[in-house]
């Protein structure tokens, strides 16, 4: 058995790993192709991240979270202009630490994000919760992981009229695109 100190520095180790992965949208929702393709989106890296700290014993649970489609930073973005208004149903989890309790974790968007003003925690301590990338959220529900799928999309059907859902994904299309220019920008 690890000595709680060594299991949090592998936290924070695995965590970190799966940060790295760039974010890009669409990609499948689970950690086979976050591991395999070596990005994802918060769905497929979350889901790598849970399946990665259960190997090291700790647990965690799904959170969905709404808040902003459009990242504040982006907002005057003109091809970004209709989803504005627009929530995102987020996926993110809560990690079950035995040294700090229940955290949430969000590694949605990878360093260089971050770094350009995304919302993250970059020096991340394993002691309190990351802010969550969608910004601050207006609503949260806790799932049951082997129905998170299905949870997903029935909130996703009560938020989007089909119109606002091709805005959507158009808007996570551009976004996937700005952030690989910031990528290659450095």
């Amino acid at each position: 058995m690890k000595r709680p100190s060594e299991l949090r520095a592998h936290c924070l180790d695995v965590v970190e790993e799966v940060r790295a992965l760039p974010y890009r949208w669409p990609g499948a929702p689970d950690s086979d192709a976050a591991e395999r393709d070596g990005f994802g989106t918060c769905a497929s890296k979350h889901a790598l991240l849970a399946r990665r700290l259960f190997a090291l014993g700790i647990d965690s649970a799904p959170l969905i979270v709404l808040g902003r489609l459009v990242p504040e930073l982006l907002v005057g973005d003109e091809d970004l202009a209709a989803g504005v208004g627009l929530f995102e149903v987020h996926e993110c989890l809560t990690v079950l630490t035995p040294w700090a309790g229940p955290l949430v974790v969000d590694v949605t968007w990878d360093p260089p994000l971050v770094r350009r003003g995304l919302p993250g925690a970059l020096d991340w301590t394993g002691e309190s919760d990351m802010p969550f990338a969608i910004g601050r959220a207006v609503r949260a529900w806790a799932v049951p992981r082997d129905g998170l799928r299905t949870a997903k999309e029935a909130i996703r059907a009560r938020l989007y009229r089909p119109e606002e859902r091709r805005i959507r994904d158009r808007c996570l299309g551009r976004l996937s695109e700005i952030f690989a220019s910031w990528r290659r920008e450095g």
